[in-house]
């Protein structure tokens, strides 16, 4: 069965509750509606990796078990007779996978398209500008602090904060994960200072030979990294809003 065309009113409204300029997230992740085959669409803006480890990484099954208190708690009182036979509760058990490690991750953020997203939904040149700035800043806050939810309080790595953050600015994206297609040996020691060491080497590299590519900003919350970096000869930030400029 075909569905009746939306009336207009309704679809202006739709289109101005999902404009670009009144949503920063739809300026930054784009848009396309199916159910509005005329409407404009919104190429996205940012660009997302998954993350892997640096080294060779292993697997942790988690066993797990869950019963419902509540249920053995009235069979053990002789009142089980409450439950109805469709509500007689539940249990479990499985394996959850666990992994932990020295992880890549790396993500581009178009500044050209977010500022064309902004003006293209009818925003003027100043004030895209300073939309997208504001943007950009929670952008590269939010790479750098967010944390997935998922099993937080069974795990705690929400407590955990980036080794390293390498930003910079390029004509188009660079993706340096072909810098760790060799697992980093852990024999010697974790991972995370050679990671560093590995990532600024290729990073000093690929600049050497293009000329399309700054120098970007480095921050790390780790003392042992700082240390590298000064060895290095590399001076990092103190804060996240360092990296934006």
């Amino acid at each position: 069965m075909k569905l009746p065309a939306l009336e207009k009113a309704t679809r202006n409204a739709v289109l101005t509750a999902l404009a670009p300029r009144d949503a920063i997230d739809i300026a930054l992740y784009g848009r396309f509606l199916a159910e509005i085959p005329d409407s404009p669409n919104v190429d996205g803006a940012i660009q997302s990796g998954h993350a892997f480890t640096v080294h060779e990484a292993e697997a942790t099954d988690d066993f797990y078990a869950a019963a419902d208190d509540a249920k053995i708690d009235r069979k053990n009182n002789a009142l089980d007779f409450l439950d109805a036979a469709d509500d007689a509760g539940a249990g479990m058990t499985g394996y959850q996978s666990l992994i932990s490690g020295t992880f890549y991750r790396h993500a581009v953020l178009d500044r050209h398209t977010l500022r064309s997203n902004l003006r293209a939904a009818g925003m003027g040149e100043a004030d895209a500008e300073v939309a997208a700035e504001a943007a950009e800043a929670e952008f590269v806050d939010a790479f750098v602090n967010a944390f997935p939810q998922a099993k937080k309080n069974s795990t705690a790595s929400t407590g955990s904060l980036p080794v390293l953050v390498l930003a910079f600015e390029g004509s188009r994206p660079f993706n340096y994960a072909g810098a760790f297609q060799r697992p980093i040996d852990e024999t010697d020691g974790p991972a995370g200072e050679k990671a560093v060491r590995v990532l600024m080497g290729h990073h000093r590299f690929v600049r050497g030979k293009r000329d399309d590519i700054t120098e970007g900003r480095v921050l790390t919350y780790d003392p042992v990294m700082h240390a590298v970096l000064e060895e290095l000869g590399i001076s990092d930030v103190d804060s996240v809003r360092d990296l934006v400029r």
